[in-house]
């Protein structure tokens, strides 16, 4: 009996190496993704601002110069911006259909078929997001791979709270045992109460994202008539002081105002507004900094337009 158990052992193994690659857990490769995008974002906003500045010596221009280095910034942040996005709209996608996969396995299960077939077959249905994670899943549990282990695999893949909270509730239901059906049903009502206290407080925090940008704009106004008007006419003032050769008198503290600089400040000062306000707007929004960085190139991309127009 001893040297049958030793002889078993190895085929224990053997079995588990033999899973195909194409089927083994896949690894996230978020990481890697991200990477390549870092770079790709790096080398393009490297070569922007290499350009513009050839550009604005060649020309003798320094606001070519300036506006070449925020470009060649917000070129460096798009790519990163985007892969945030669609990085943001799959999780979405993947929480959206978390309650109609727990209902597909409520039905699945109230039909007949234990908690395992009724996974299986729910991963022959179209769920977005959920589709790929579910279908690895359930080739994962075709393999042999410990229970726990495939869900584990399963919620890193999805990798958002709520999949990772529903993992860990399947796999308490399946080792207490009971009426699975209610646990399901219990799961279910849990997921769509998250989800709609979610969506309450985004429609709450909503105004708050507006009142930002509101600020902003009025911000951008004001900015933009000083130097339409007040700075214009303090020019003016300058033209006229030097013609006529007179240093002092009520308007001679005008002579050595430097226009250029204080124009300079105030698109400073709305770059860092643009910063600071666009990522206050991606916490308050979606609960997250990085996703405020849509915001951020937004309002920069503003404020250039704004700036520029009032030089033409």
């Amino acid at each position: 009996m001893a040297e049958q158990t030793k002889k078993q052992k190895p085929k224990r193994s053997k079995s588990k190496e033999s899973i195909p690659k194409g089927l083994q857990p896949s690894r996230p490769f978020t990481s890697k993704k991200l990477f390549r995008v870092v770079v790709f974002s790096l080398v393009a906003a490297i070569a922007v601002i290499f350009i513009t500045q050839q550009i604005g010596a060649a020309s003798g221009s320094g606001s070519i110069a300036e506006i070449g280095l925020i470009f060649g910034a917000i070129t460096g942040i798009f790519p990163i911006t985007i892969y945030q996005l669609r990085d943001v709209q799959r999780r979405d996608s993947v929480d959206k259909h978390m309650p109609v996969f727990l209902l597909a396995l409520l039905s699945s299960v109230q039909s007949g078929a234990n908690l395992m077939k009724a996974i299986e077959q729910t991963a022959n249905r179209n769920l977005g997001a959920l589709t790929p994670p579910l279908k690895n899943l359930r080739a994962n549990l075709s393999w042999g791979m410990p229970i726990d282990e495939a869900f584990d695999n399963f919620a890193a893949s999805t990798g958002t709270r709520v999949s990772k909270r529903v993992t860990l509730l399947l796999q308490m239901a399946l080792k207490i045992g009971g009426d699975v059906s209610e646990n399901l049903e219990m799961i279910q009502k849990h997921v769509s109460d998250m989800q709609n206290l979610e969506k309450s407080r985004k429609s709450q925090l909503a105004p708050y994202t507006y009142t930002i940008y509101i600020s902003y704009f009025v911000f951008l106004a004001v900015a933009v008539i000083l130097v339409t008007s007040f700075f214009s006419e303090i020019e003016k003032v300058q033209e006229s002081l030097v013609d006529t050769g007179t240093e002092g008198g009520m308007f001679g503290s005008l002579a050595d105002m430097d226009i250029g600089l204080m124009e300079t400040a105030l698109f400073n000062m709305a770059i860092i507004e643009a910063i600071f306000g666009g990522l206050a707007a991606g916490k308050i929004g979606a609960g997250s900094y990085v996703a405020g960085v849509k915001h951020v190139v937004a309002m920069i991309v503003i404020a250039v337009i704004a700036f520029n127009i009032t030089t033409l």
